[in-house]
């Protein structure tokens, strides 16, 4: 029996090093350091401000930016969380969300850079037809105009030679 007491008492000096063994190295290992959140949250920041500029250009030149206004929502709300999680001191969950953000802005500014280009271009294509068809319109009037002038023209002479004067007598 003493043999299985002493292994007893062993085991739970075991027990009690590891368990706090665990908290003290979780607090060294595995939480992320005040530095490190704060730099992963202006990352972020910085991200998501260069996606909102690149997608304002887009629509600016009037291209549709329904999808990355979407994907730029919902990393601003994971922007704001990360930034709840850095108040409460929860550095692990504000790296998180703050790497979430990064991730649904990435090739944002690309997309909104595709769909710049893609408006140009149909903005160019709109003018061009408009100018074509205004600049036909503008000669099918003159030359429809000019023609009734003639045939007009032609007939007012027929009607006025086929006039016999009349004599008044006073």
């Amino acid at each position: 029996m003493k043999g299985f007491g002493h292994d007893l008492r062993i085991l739970t000096v075991f027990l009690v090093v590891l368990a706090f063994s665990k908290l003290a190295m979780s607090d060294v290992f595995a939480v992320v350091g005040e530095s490190e959140a704060e730099t992963e949250i202006q990352e972020a920041e910085a991200a998501l401000s260069s996606a909102y500029v690149a997608v304002l250009e887009a629509e600016e030149n009037g291209a549709d930016v329904s999808g990355p206004l979407a994907k730029l929502g919902s990393g601003g709300d994971f922007l704001v969380e990360a930034r709840m999680r850095y108040r409460n001191d929860d550095f692990d969950g504000a790296v998180y969300y703050a790497g979430l953000s990064v991730e649904r802005v990435e090739g944002l500014i690309g997309e909104a850079e595709q769909l710049k280009v893609l408006a140009i271009a149909e903005y160019k294509e709109r003018f061009f037809t408009t100018v074509m068809v205004s600049g036909v319109a503008v000669i099918v009037t003159a030359l429809g105009s000019i023609a009734a002038w003639l045939l007009y023209k032609r007939h007012y002479f027929q009607k006025v030679l086929e006039m016999k004067p009349e004599v008044v007598k006073r």
